[in-house]
């Protein structure tokens, strides 16, 4: 059938061409509707965008506000074989002299030698904790009550062992095989003067387990002459003021400083031949952390204000306005964050962000001069005060208290 393309003889009339521009025009305000919708959903992820990178600001601006991000230290050690040094926020900026006269240590003692699977025989020894004088003559028992363990007519030395770990009384009991005989070793559980103990027994069959030295009793530990280290506490000099300490760990002596033991410094402690070779312990404030946090949020600021830029300029060249173009609320966002930059924060030496390196730009940008940031981070709290500073007052408060309510 013949395509209809003309009405009546020599009109002339382009039947296929008027339909379609019929159709078209039909269609034009569907398609401005959908190029409305495709315009309103960018702006709605523009906008999602723009939330976004306003929480990343107010992150940075959080993490700028708290104290803990001023208060790191450095601190170090002269010689850090003989002892290392960590401090906190709460430790002053200073340096002091240290001596480590002696360890804090566990007693440790070992029977007399006995043949393998021997069986001392029947009996009760009775375990003690308390404190031995420095000669290990005397005997000062503890606030615990004495602990009995009573060996079997066929406990060999590890089942002795067992039972006085068994017990749970402060101490250690481990079999030591040199290839040919074996030992009870006993080690107190902690170290520390107080963690001493004694182990005495009535029966003979035991003696050669006991270790009484006060009562010169048993003829094993050290009544046998067997090496021996009695328990002690640590005893150093900070800056000549002598300290002890149960541990070889120092927490109480200087705030928000903890100092761990770890050799000895001083040769013939508390005798007349003493000799002394101090170390050096220094804290100082670390500024790493600020420094970081303050160009963290100068990064997510320029991010912000670049994107805001884009959206809201006009391209002459390419005659494309932004999605907010001549968007007040959007062009008012971007006063907002020039004027913040701007501003001024009082309760410090320095006032102004350009004060310390941070300086707007045409482009309503942030600069940073790195060397002055550094200048101002190492001249005390000055910096921390122009970011922390809390006047009660959104005009003048400090800048990471401004930048925080933007959220």
């Amino acid at each position: 059938m013949a395509t209809i393309s003309s009405v009546g003889i020599g009109s002339g009339l382009d039947v296929n061409s008027i339909v379609s521009q019929l159709v078209a025009l039909e269609k034009q305000p569907l398609k401005t509707l959908e190029l409305k919708a495709t315009n309103k959903q960018a702006q709605i992820s523009a906008f999602a965008e723009i939330q976004s990178q306003f929480a990343a600001l107010t992150d940075v601006a959080t993490r700028l506000s708290s104290a803990s991000v001023w208060a790191a230290r450095n601190a170090s050690s002269s010689n850090s074989s003989a002892a290392t040094i960590t401090a906190t926020g709460t430790a002053n900026a200073t340096s002091f002299s240290l001596d480590v006269d002696q360890l804090a240590t566990k007693q440790s003692v070992s029977s007399a030698a006995l043949a393998p699977a021997t069986i001392p025989g029947a009996g009760t020894l009775t375990l003690q904790l308390g404190s031995w004088n420095s000669a290990g003559t005397a005997f000062t028992a503890g606030s615990a009550a004495a602990v009995n363990i009573t060996v079997g007519a066929t406990d060999t030395l590890s089942t002795i062992a067992t039972s006085i770990n068994s017990a749970d009384a402060g101490v250690v009991a481990t079999v030591f095989n040199d290839g040919t005989n074996e030992r009870l070793l006993l080690q107190s559980k902690t170290t520390g003067a107080a963690s001493g103990f004694r182990l005495q027994s009535a029966d003979a069959a035991l003696q050669g387990l006991v270790f009484d030295p006060e009562n010169k009793a048993g003829v094993g530990m050290a009544a046998a002459g067997i090496p021996q280290q009695l328990a002690q506490d640590a005893a150093a000099r900070i800056n000549g003021l002598a300290v002890t300490s149960s541990s070889n760990t120092l927490t109480d002596n200087i705030p928000g400083v903890t100092i761990s033991l770890l050799a000895t410094t001083t040769t013939g402690y508390g005798t007349v031949g003493e000799v002394k070779a101090p170390l050096t312990m220094t804290i100082s404030e670390d500024v790493t952390p600020s420094v970081k946090n303050v160009n963290d949020f100068v990064t997510a600021y320029n991010t912000l204000n670049k994107n805001l830029a884009d959206l809201t300029k006009y391209d002459a060249a390419t005659k494309t306005a932004g999605l907010f173009q001549g968007d007040s609320a959007v062009l008012g966002l971007q006063r907002v964050l020039r004027n913040m930059a701007t501003s001024i924060s009082t309760g410090g030496a320095y006032q102004r962000l350009s004060d310390v390196g941070i300086e707007l730009q045409l482009d309503g940008s942030l600069n940073l001069n790195t060397t002055k940031l550094s200048t101002a981070a190492n001249n005390g709290t000055a910096l921390q005060q122009l970011f922390t500073t809390d006047n009660s007052n959104a005009l003048t408060n400090g800048f990471a208290l401004k930048f925080k309510t933007l959220g």
